[in-house]
């Protein structure tokens, strides 16, 4: 799914076969510069799409960047695995937002800090609802099951931030559009794009998809403004959510902004 609000369970019977043909949107995998050895890893969740789930060892626990959607407990405990580590281990979890299938692990996770933009925080907790078309749909169809207030440690942010994670350093911007409080994380020269960013295997690297989106133009002028923010020369990859990589340079630019 290009974006919906969270939930771990698989969509049953019925409700599934109505939601699948929502859901789904292809996504390649190129995920290479991720997975360094004792270092970094990626989990790989399944459901109607492919949602990713980043790891880093840090000098203060593991770092999460988003919680994927269905089967997350085997993918995350396998890729806990190749750093060491345990669920416990997780100290930091930062979503780019809440739509169901970008925080499916939020109960094995519940210890750790959360991080997110101050206005997806209702969106989380189910305090308001998605506006895009197929979230909505979905979310109607099925429920998703969402932390309540006191239930997680958060922190938010209104603007652009620089968190400090033990000798790490984690950069987050804001692009709302796709949804209220999108962003997005530059950590370890990667940029995380969540959903701002999307590709197909036709049509290559795209501004976040129409139907899935809050306010498409928004999210596309909020993109735009956000590569003139970035450090020179602190970027050399950029990542979906969805599992593709690529080198951050003119051509993946100019492919996005198509």
């Amino acid at each position: 799914m290009e974006s919906s609000a969270s939930s771990s369970a698989a969509l049953g019977g019925s409700r599934s076969l109505l939601l699948l043909p929502l859901l789904a949107l292809a996504c390649s995998r190129a995920i290479s510069p991720l997975q360094l050895p004792g270092a970094s890893a990626v989990a790989l969740t399944s459901g109607a799409n492919t949602s990713m789930i980043y790891l880093a060892r840090t000098t203060d626990g593991v770092l999460a960047i988003d919680l994927g959607w269905w089967g997350h407990e085997g993918a995350l405990s396998s890729a806990l695995r190749d750093l060491n580590a345990t669920p416990a281990d997780v100290r930091h979890v930062f979503l780019t937002h809440s739509h169901r299938d970008h925080i499916g692990a939020w109960r094995t996770v519940r210890h750790a800090r959360f991080h997110l933009a101050d206005a997806e925080l209702s969106r989380l907790l189910g305090d308001t609802a998605h506006r895009a078309f197929f979230p909505r749909v979905a979310d109607k169809l099925n429920s998703p099951e969402l932390p309540r207030a006191g239930e997680l440690a958060v922190t938010t942010f209104s603007r652009d931030t620089v968190f400090t994670i033990g000798r790490d350093t984690l950069r987050a911007y804001l692009v709302s559009g796709h949804t209220a409080g999108t962003a997005v994380y530059l950590f370890r020269g990667v940029l995380f794009l969540g959903d701002a960013v999307t590709y197909s295997r036709f049509g290559g690297f795209a501004i976040a998809k129409r139907g899935y989106s809050d306010n498409r133009r928004a999210a596309a002028d909020n993109l735009d403004k956000l590569w003139e923010r970035l450090p020179r020369d602190g970027v050399r990859y950029a990542c979906t959510a969805h599992a593709r990589c690529a080198p951050y340079n003119q051509r993946f630019l100019d492919d996005v902004g198509r």
